[in-house]
């Protein structure tokens, strides 16, 4: 409560505090009239019941700020998780080749790929994902654009087969610690026998990307992988591509046969002229 203001003594001057009625002075009686006209005026009795209601009703919530405070954990537990997601290497990412070793001389698949595209129906060949990614690893260096060299290096790039998928990572580093960017995909076959790549999805290290928004990427692998481009032409010429867990098997196309020739008619015998 908000002290009384002060009472001056018309007697003797003398300042008095607001509780006293003589004069701390000359103790002559004050007048208070002027005290009880200089008081605020007084609050509605609703104005007050609402204050008081305010004051002892508690909030409607059990924890207050619980849910707030719940909900930013949850959001933190989020991020942090995708961050970590993507910091971990996806499955199948083969062992990198010791320095000094002997690298095998991965095979020509581009030739392989041209000589099958024009070959006679019935003819196959298989790749492992050894060869694959020994091939890629030649490949995969002619187009890096120098931005992505200095900020993150690539390293290698390797393919991984499942049953009826693949999956293309590459491998780059940041700070000395590897991460890795992945498109999966298939072939398969549309309304005209033609065989088309597909895009299904992506992911950044185990974090799996939508493939609404990963299949946008594939506009920037031929330029990483200017071979690969090249690669799928003739990929969607072949008769059949067969993607196994750890073997790709590529057939040549069926080739039109030509229909046979019309049968000749026997020439008719005419009878013997005798003259």
């Amino acid at each position: 409560m908000p002290p009384l203001p002060t009472l001056v003594c018309k007697a003797c001057g003398y300042v008095n505090e607001g509780e006293r009625v003589y004069c701390h002075g000359c103790g002559a009686k004050l007048d208070r009239a002027s005290l009880i006209a200089r008081q605020p005026p007084a609050v509605a009795p609703e104005q007050k019941q609402r204050e008081v209601r305010k004051i002892m009703t508690p909030k409607k919530s059990l924890f207050p700020g619980f849910w707030k405070n719940l909900a930013q954990t949850l959001a933190l537990a989020v991020l942090a998780g995708a961050l970590v997601n993507a910091a971990l290497p996806p499955e199948g990412v083969p062992a990198s080749p010791k320095k000094g070793a002997d690298l095998a001389i991965p095979p020509q698949i581009d030739m392989v790929l041209e000589n099958l595209a024009i070959a006679t129906s019935g003819q196959q060949k298989a790749f492992s994902e050894a060869e694959l990614n020994a091939y890629l690893q030649k490949e995969h260096f002619r187009k890096v654009p120098p931005l992505l060299t200095s900020l993150l290096p690539p390293q290698r790039v390797f393919v991984h087969l499942g049953e009826g998928t693949g999956r293309l990572s590459v491998e780059a580093t940041l700070a000395n610690h590897p991460l890795y960017a992945s498109l999966s995909g298939r072939f398969q076959p549309d309304a005209s026998g033609k065989w088309t790549a597909v895009c299904t999805g992506g992911a950044i290290g185990r974090l799996p990307i939508h493939p609404a928004l990963a299949c946008y990427a594939t506009g920037a692998v031929p330029v990483l992988l200017d071979s690969v481009k090249r690669d799928i032409q003739f990929l969607e010429k072949l008769g059949s591509v067969q993607i196994t867990p750890g073997q790709l098997t590529l057939g040549a196309p069926k080739m039109a046969t030509a229909p046979p020739p019309p049968l000749a008619s026997p020439a008719l015998s005419r009878p013997a002229v005798t003259r």
